[in-house]
């Protein structure tokens, strides 16, 4: 009985002890979210002062934006300003040097009719030389197009636009008709050669080239009058080899070729072919000659 009380009794301490031990110890909590609302507010000023510092920083920001893009643009100008100018450069030494040499031009036409009249008296062509042509001549665009069509002339000012697109209308015309007044000449030179008869037909087709080619040298004549005019009046910055390359046009001398061998009308006519069928730019045959014996080295990158 004894033995049995004191095993009841150790059993109930031991229960005691069970309740009575600490739980293990649960894992920390994680502070709660803090989440900051917006303060209420409290009077019209305060709104106001909120809206006040949300637009200034957007107009801040705007105006750094519109500031860089100001630079970038500015930067754009200065360069297409540069490469206009090396182009109006080429096309105002064209413009001179077609003015410079259209009394030339026209005082072999003159000769050209003459022999054309007089062979249509007697019904034979003399025999005639090389006759030449004017000065060979391109005008170009393509600068200003490339500026066009980037929008970069948009930021240039309105009056100097307006000044360019006048000039470069006068430069597509003149060279549109460079082409024509080749095409004339071309027609002029079937008369060189040895002598020939000269048949109503071709009479008539000569009359007719010589129209033209007066025509073609009148009006390009007159379209770099009507640049040169317009440039005069534009405020161009051009570099010491724009203003070289205009220098040469205005001093050359008229009876020096352009170093192509080549027989412009301000030089006499040239020596009398053995055949006929000829046209302008003989000379070049020789200068493609000597180039071909010199072709440069080119590299691949």
């Amino acid at each position: 009985m004894v033995e049995e009380g004191g095993a009841n009794e150790a059993g109930a301490q031991a229960s005691g002890m069970a309740d009575t031990a600490e739980p293990p110890p649960s894992p920390p909590e994680e502070p709660p979210m803090e989440i900051h609302k917006p303060k209420p507010v409290h009077s019209w000023r305060e709104l106001l002062t909120e809206i006040g510092v949300v637009v200034i920083g957007v107009c801040i920001a705007l105006a750094a934006e519109q500031t860089v893009e100001y630079f970038q643009w500015r930067s754009k100008v200065g360069e297409a300003h540069g490469v206009i100018a090396t182009e109006l450069a080429g096309n105002l030494s064209v413009s001179i040097r077609r003015m410079r040499t259209e009394h030339c031009t026209e005082q072999r036409l003159d000769t050209l009719a003459q022999i054309v009249d007089a062979a249509s008296r007697s019904g034979t062509l003399p025999p005639v030389g090389d006759i030449g042509v004017p000065p060979l001549s391109q005008w170009t665009s393509g600068a200003w197009d490339s500026v066009v069509a980037s929008q970069t002339a948009t930021h240039f000012p309105r009056q100097q636009l307006a000044q360019l697109a006048v000039i470069y209308g006068f430069v597509r015309k003149a060279d549109d008709l460079n082409l024509a007044d080749a095409n004339s000449w071309a027609a002029l030179h079937t008369m060189v050669g040895p002598g020939r008869r000269l048949d109503p037909s071709a009479q008539d087709r000569l009359r007719a080239a010589l129209s033209e080619a007066r025509y073609y040298n009148r009006s390009i004549a007159i379209l770099g009058l009507r640049i040169v005019q317009r440039m005069e009046e534009l405020d161009v910055k051009f570099s010491k080899d724009d203003l070289s390359l205009i220098a040469e046009a205005r001093t050359r001398p008229l009876t020096v070729s352009a170093g192509e061998g080549l027989n412009f009308t301000c030089l006499p006519i040239g020596p009398v072919p053995a055949a006929y069928g000829q046209a302008p730019l003989a000379a070049a045959q020789a200068q493609i000659d000597t180039q071909l014996k010199h072709l440069p080295e080119f590299k691949s990158q």
